[in-house]
């Protein structure tokens, strides 16, 4: 990026090893150029793309833009999260019952044996217990949309804390809760994610809790 010269860019996006702790001293950028890959190839729109600074092993500035409707997603550590400049909240929902949340399956399902079972298992237990389960492609995408309150909330089973990264900062910013899938801070080395506004976090939390392994 020619406005920040000085500044490293991450290249572990599929080296998820290297995900589970600080790359780099300093400042690095974090990027994900199509989240959301399949869907673009597919001319489905539910693609964006992510971009996290990362400063001194914390994320404090993020994007998440959706080309295909010109919204900019964007969080600054401290001073809030925005949509296209306006300041955006996560939804006030308390209960799973009237809830809309999402998820996402492992790209590489007969790859991640046991991500993919957590997934389902996930699915099984959470679908006749909530409003609504969707999945909806780009995850950086529907973090963003968490944050914003079109979703209640979202969750994940895994250790790609890079495809989680920019969304994260983008919903803690928008008064939400982001934990690992235990209910645990979000930190280097986190397994899973859930990610709503305090209240349904812990509803969310202990539903999962009862089929994780």
């Amino acid at each position: 990026m020619s406005a920040c010269p000085n500044i490293r860019w991450s290249d572990s996006e599929f080296e998820t090893e290297n995900q589970q702790k600080i790359e780099y001293e300093g400042e690095y950028w974090i990027c994900d150029a199509i989240d959301g890959a399949v869907q673009f190839l597919q001319g489905i729109y539910s693609y964006a793309m992510s971009l996290c600074l990362v400063r001194d092993g914390r994320p404090v500035l993020s994007f998440v833009y959706d080309p295909s409707h010109d919204e900019l997603f964007y969080a600054v550590a401290g001073e809030g999260a925005f949509l296209n400049g306006k300041p955006i909240r996560v939804a006030a929902k308390e209960k799973l019952e009237e809830a809309i949340v999402c998820t996402t399956p492992p790209s590489f399902p007969a790859k991640d044996i046991e991500i993919t079972d957590l997934t389902l298992r996930g699915i099984n237990h959470i679908i006749p217990r909530a409003f609504a389960v969707r999945m909806l492609g780009s995850i950086s995408l529907q973090l963003a949309y968490t944050a914003c309150g079109r979703l209640d909330g979202y969750y994940e089973f895994g250790d790609e804390i890079y495809n989680w990264m920019a969304g994260a900062l983008l919903v803690q910013e928008a008064g939400g809760v982001v934990s690992d899938r235990h209910g645990n801070s979000f930190i280097w080395g986190s397994s899973g994610i859930i990610a709503s506004n305090p209240i349904l976090h812990q509803n969310m939390k202990e539903e999962l809790s009862a089929i994780s392994s």
